[in-house]
């Protein structure tokens, strides 16, 4: 029997493997063992008893309501030159409230906040607002999501934010049926993971959260907050949402940019480019589908050159790839809010504008309005405009009106003209869509307050609206309430309304189940968008943020739901409506 040796050589070669394997082994081994151990001790921080972080309802921090005083003349006398003061300018050149606020403002804009943004003490107090801020949480308290929360289930990972003063760690618990996960982390805003989403999707049910805060040196007792329920809703939103983004303060010679957004996913793409010449506004499908039939917007063009026609009507097939300029048979060419009828051959929109924009402020609202306005119908097949009768009276501003679904009216707002914008209290009035005499909206009209932004549900059973202390454009009184939409029986304010914030401009879902809606609630400064499911009786659930990773130091703006991403380009639809453009001009009718 022979015994085998190793050559000097192998044993050499032996003595190189393990020389390389050696390493590739113990490195991912040592890294493995040092996250564990770095992770048990992390949880060691959170084991034993949790104080129980009770906070009772936090009062706000003083706020400021609209002193109106120096306006109030303007309710019996209602025109400017009754009052001896010449009228309003078309447009007021802005101006800013002390020296260095002008500064400090947009220091603050140019910084992209990471979580809410803020504002100094010294700003807040310069602009008479209704927002209030609640006073900070002495203790450890989750601030979003909101307890009762329902989330759309084609929502994206969304995130969990809190308060806590004390501590500099937190546990974040979740909770689903009889699952369980747990994370750490070093700051108090949690993304969920994906794949933790999509099971708390697939389990269902009611899910819960809570935050667990203590010191990272293990001086301090471990807090836990209290639990936040959510949900998921049985059916899902729009998948896609278009939308505008705006610095404040408002003025007509802003140029912002269209985006489309999938809320799938945090996937924001460019819709159309503004090229800092350009006001697209007020744009609307035809089609809650968005993949088929028109896009209506309005467009300003305000750079040199010399073109005749600076302010006109855009409209864009989707079908057909093609579009066109409008130039209206008025002497205005202003055409704003508009309104496709329900067969897609007509469009109702506000004609004849002016737009002045007075003592504006650096947060959530101004005075701007419109001292002139008239409800005008565009007829495409027959390419014909006229103004509506009995919707187009000198004396009375007539604006943002909304087809009925079933085609034979228009639901628009009224308000004497002549008024300052703080003043102006719009009534909803429907008319027959050929003219006649408009009748008051039972309950949305004659009630003290402003009633505008009038939408129907696409299924046909809800009317929504806004309503605001006064004027209609970034007020921060504003509230979203709803009706039947036959117009009997009273409107009732919407569940997903604060009442310390401005919940605004909204789109229905094309499942009517959904609404989507610009709100300051977070800051009071720049709105973000909200979502809130709308049950079988027409109650509206606690409401849930579009996820955001960067906030742009900018509000989201005219948000509109569609089912499908628009199959349309920015540099297709640019060259549709771009000033250069020759346009379609338009008979009178």
């Amino acid at each position: 029997m022979h015994e085998s040796k190793t050559s000097p050589m192998g044993e050499d070669m032996r003595r190189k493997v393990l020389v390389l394997v050696g390493p590739v082994v113990v490195v991912p081994l040592g890294i493995f063992l040092l996250h564990h151990s770095r992770t048990r001790k992390l949880e060691e921080l959170f084991s034993g008893p949790a104080r129980a972080a009770q906070v009772s309802k936090l009062p706000y921090l003083p706020g400021y309501r609209y002193d109106l005083r120096a306006y109030e003349r303007y309710t019996q006398e209602r025109s400017y030159e009754a009052l001896g003061i010449p009228s309003p300018p078309r447009i007021e050149p802005l101006s800013w409230p002390g020296g260095a606020a002008r500064e400090e403002f947009e220091a603050m804009m140019r910084r992209r906040a990471e979580a809410v943004t803020g504002a100094t003490a010294v700003l807040r107090l310069r602009s008479p607002s209704v927002y209030r801020e609640r006073r900070p949480s002495p203790l450890l308290r989750i601030t979003y999501p909101p307890d009762g929360a329902v989330f759309p289930p084609n929502l994206c990972t969304p995130e969990v934010e809190w308060e806590d003063p004390l501590d500099d760690i937190w546990q974040v618990k979740v909770g689903a049926g009889e699952r369980e996960w747990t994370f750490v982390t070093h700051r108090r805003r949690w993304w969920f993971p994906e794949e933790v989403w999509e099971e708390l999707k697939r389990v269902g049910g009611e899910i819960w959260v809570e935050v667990r805060g203590t010191r990272k040196d293990g001086s301090g007792p471990v807090y836990v907050s209290g639990r936040v329920h959510f949900s998921f809703a049985p059916c899902p939103a729009d998948d896609f949402v278009v939308y505008r983004i705006v610095s404040p303060p408002f003025n007509p010679k802003k140029a912002p940019d269209m985006f489309v957004r999938d809320i799938r996913s945090f996937k924001e793409e460019l819709f159309l480019s503004a090229r800092r010449k350009y006001c697209f506004n007020c744009h609307t499908f035809s089609s809650k589908r968005g993949d088929e039939g028109k896009l209506a917007l309005q467009v300003r063009y305000m750079a040199g050159g010399d073109y005749d026609l600076r302010v006109y009507l855009g409209i864009y097939d989707i079908s057909s790839r093609k579009g066109w300029k409008v130039r209206l048979p008025f002497s205005i060419q202003m055409s704003t809010f508009v309104s496709w009828s329900p067969d897609g051959e007509k469009l109702a929109f506000s004609a004849n504008q002016q737009l002045v924009t007075l003592h504006p402020v650096v947060f959530e609202t101004q005075f701007a309005g419109e001292p002139t306005s008239d409800i005008a119908i565009y007829d495409l097949p027959e390419n014909k405009a006229y103004l509506l009768p009995g919707a187009s009276e000198p004396d009375l501003l007539e604006i943002y009106p909304r087809w009925t679904p079933n085609g034979d009216s228009l639901v628009f707002c009224s308000a004497p003209a002549g008024l300052h914008p703080a003043q102006v209290k719009y009534d909803l009035m429907v008319i027959p869509f050929e003219g006649g005499e408009p009748r008051p909206v039972p309950g949305a009209s004659l009630n003290g307050r402003s009633n505008y932004y009038p939408r129907f549900s696409p299924d046909g059973r809800w009317l929504s609206f806004c309503t605001s202390d006064g004027g209609s454009l970034i007020k921060s009184s504003s509230d979203i309430y709803i009706m039947r939409s036959d117009l009997k029986g009273p409107p009732r304010r919407l569940e997903s309304n604060v009442d310390y914030a401005a919940d605004s401009w909204h789109s229905w879902s094309s499942n009517s189940r959904w609404l989507v809606f610009a709100s300051k609630r977070d800051d009071g400064i720049y709105a973000r968008l909200y979502f809130t499911y709308i049950d079988e009786e027409g109650h509206a659930h606690p409401a849930v943020r579009l996820p955001v990773k960067e906030l742009p130091p900018a509000s989201y703006n005219i948000p509109e739901f569609v089912a499908h991403r628009p199959p349309i380009t920015d540099g297709n639809l640019y060259k549709a409506v771009r000033v250069e453009g020759p346009a379609l001009s338009v008979q009178g009718g």
